[in-house]
């Protein structure tokens, strides 16, 4: 009871500390207007109106992408059902608001009894479904009270994380006891629980991000006419979601690359600054993605920086090789799609919690960088070295192919206790 007294006093104080923050920071001001009068607006946006209503919740953009597999192909499978998609945060809500495929996009209003009530109810979901590393407890709570499936899927459990430390560790073992359903990633992830006592209902079925991806990767696309223009078959290197601390190391080796080669920088975030100084940096060989250029002066620039979400997966089809950035941070982002376009993928040092980085490297598809010297080094002999590029390429494209699965597995699930309720 003490846990989960504090658990609530933590909400609310970061709800109160979200709004004070929000008078002078961007993505806090969305968190809070896109929660403001939230039953109002869902109740006159959505009503189940007595269809079975599938709720996928999602932290963020990376989640979202995890489950859309999921998503797509339960809708195309089951099109009476209605799908709502939740949001934490303002980058994934945002970006997708206006996602056709589902019926409600929205934020999920702050987890408190009363808004977790008053949400389900007005939903009315006949299975839940979170996506990773999602324990919203008042939520995960009110839908087990009222008998209402509910499934994390392509999760992945580590030691260090809240659930498996010595004291308040325990509290949180018991909210996962709250789900119908754990599908994990990987059989570390099970064994993990099991030691903990947590089996019922744990299934290892993969991630859904390889089916997303490979699906992506392997539809015909418009082409993108700049960076056709710009690549004019020139090998390309490809600097995708990058960080200022990533740029550091790049930047000498984009100076060093041998003439036929040709860089694409796509910054994870896109701040103005950061772009010009890329464009004075380089001058006349850089060339700014959404800028008029003619035909000419995208074939004869070196650089170009991309200015625009949504485009990075089609820019890795035009590449020779990828670096993913954020591995100088927090983690590395998405190295599966690169992986999914038959590249040499190279990221920095803090890739420990990403299973996919971790056997990338062990299969020989990836190369983690730590220092300016590794950068120098191995990316300047990757790009000199065509039939090792080509190798580690093509072992990339079959590791993310025989990871393909999971999706069919989570919905073959759901499907039967569905059948079974």
């Amino acid at each position: 009871m003490v846990g989960l007294f504090l658990y609530r006093v933590g909400i609310l104080g970061y709800g109160m500390l979200v709004r004070l923050v929000s008078f002078w920071h961007i993505k806090a001001r969305l968190w809070v207007r896109g929660r403001k009068n939230w039953y109002q607006r869902i109740a006159a946006r959505f009503s189940p109106q007595n269809a079975k209503v599938i709720w996928f919740h999602c932290a963020s953009l990376g989640e979202f992408e995890q489950g859309r597999a999921v998503m797509e192909r339960f809708k195309q499978l089951h099109p009476d059902w209605k799908l709502v998609i939740t949001f934490y945060s303002p980058s994934g809500y945002e970006v997708r608001k206006n996602y056709a495929v589902a019926d409600l996009v929205s934020y999920l209003p702050l987890d408190t009894p009363r808004n977790a009530r008053k949400f389900i109810t007005l939903i009315q979901p006949t299975v839940a479904v979170f996506v990773k590393y999602e324990f919203w407890y008042y939520y995960l709570h009110e839908l087990s009270k009222r008998h209402i499936p509910s499934y994390l899927i392509s999760a992945i459990f580590r030691r260090e994380q809240a659930f498996f430390r010595r004291g308040y560790g325990a509290l949180y073992r018991k909210w996962l006891l709250l789900f119908t359903g754990l599908m994990v990633q990987d059989q570390p992830s099970a064994n993990l629980l099991a030691e903990y006592g947590i089996v019922q209902g744990v299934q290892v079925v993969g991630d859904s991000r390889f089916d997303r991806v490979w699906q992506a990767a392997s539809q015909p696309v418009k082409p993108l006419e700049k960076v056709e223009a710009f690549c004019a078959n020139a090998p390309v290197f490809v600097a995708g979601s990058t960080w200022a601390a990533d740029e550091e190391y790049l930047r000498p080796v984009i100076d060093a690359m041998p003439q036929e080669w040709k860089c694409i920088v796509v910054p994870h975030e896109i701040h103005e600054a950061n772009i010009l100084d890329w464009l004075s940096r380089y001058a006349s060989t850089a060339v700014r993605y959404t800028a008029e250029s003619t035909p000419a002066e995208l074939q004869h620039a070196r650089v170009l920086l991309v200015d625009q979400v949504g485009i990075l997966l089609s820019i890795y089809r035009y590449a020779s090789m990828a670096y993913v950035g954020g591995g100088f941070g927090v983690g590395i982002h998405n190295t599966i799609e690169p992986a999914a376009c038959g590249l040499p993928v190279c990221f920095g040092p803090n890739f420990a919690s990403f299973r996919e980085a971790r056997e990338l490297i062990t299969q020989g598809a990836a190369l983690s960088l730590h220092s300016a010297e590794d950068f120098m080094r191995e990316l300047l002999a990757l790009m000199q070295n065509k039939h090792k590029r080509e190798a580690m390429g093509h072992t990339a494209k079959e590791y993310v192919a025989a990871n393909i699965g999971a999706s069919g597995r989570i919905i073959a699930t759901i499907e039967h206790a569905q059948l079974n309720q």
